[in-house]
């Protein structure tokens, strides 16, 4: 192959084997082999059609490969099953707010500023990721989920292709939906369950 060693490219990958973990780039008319792990960064599994950044080396029988390889379009989709979820998700919440009788005006205008930030957060700390800059803490996106923007988070996720593997997050930004869920069923129930708890929470502290 021409193309000389350690030249920066950028290709599509037109084999890939999921069971083997490799494929083949089309550089030119040429195809160069592609692993795995020569994969700097691992977002989502590579599939035809995904375009690669890498770096042209040699493999340990001299062979041209592709090294350093990073997913340019490593981006996923909202799926249909995402959006019902996420509307389930909603139902309560949405049904709670509304018993209340509040001013939807203004509950619209903070839910969407809201949603409209914490998805931008995601995406700026998913391109710092990628360029290996200083990244937005997990406190402040679990923060942005927390006061409400956890429905952006959510489709960010599974958009972006971030934060969505990574255990650890999802048990906090699982527990900030669940939380969401309990206040507005316990809103149904005159705030009961809450307050038992506040009075348990009381009466301990007195008995100390």
């Amino acid at each position: 192959m021409s193309t000389p060693v350690e030249s920066s490219l950028t290709a599509r990958i037109v084999e890939w084997d999921k069971q083997e973990g490799f494929g083949f780039l089309l550089v030119g008319k040429d195809k160069v082999f592609l692993h795995w792990r020569d994969f700097a960064e691992h977002h989502k599994t590579p599939a035809v059609g995904d375009v690669i950044r890498f770096t042209l080396g040699r493999d340990a029988k001299g062979r041209t490969c592709a090294t350093n390889a990073v997913h340019v379009n490593d981006g996923g989709r909202i799926t249909l099953w995402a959006v019902l979820l996420l509307a389930g998700l909603l139902l309560l919440p949405v049904m709670a707010l509304y018993r209340r009788d509040l001013d939807f005006r203004w509950i619209g205008a903070y839910v969407l500023v809201i949603n409209l930030f914490t998805y931008w957060l995601y995406a700026r700390d998913k391109r710092r990721a990628r360029e290996k800059e200083w990244r937005i803490s997990e406190q402040t996106l679990h923060l942005v989920e927390l006061l409400g923007g956890w429905p952006a988070a959510w489709l960010a996720q599974r958009r972006l292709r971030h934060k969505c593997s990574k255990t650890s997050y999802q048990f906090v930004f699982w527990l900030i939906v669940l939380a969401y869920q309990f206040a507005a069923c316990d809103s149904f129930q005159d705030w009961k369950f809450s307050r038992t708890g506040l009075n348990w929470i009381e009466h301990r502290s007195t008995d100390r």
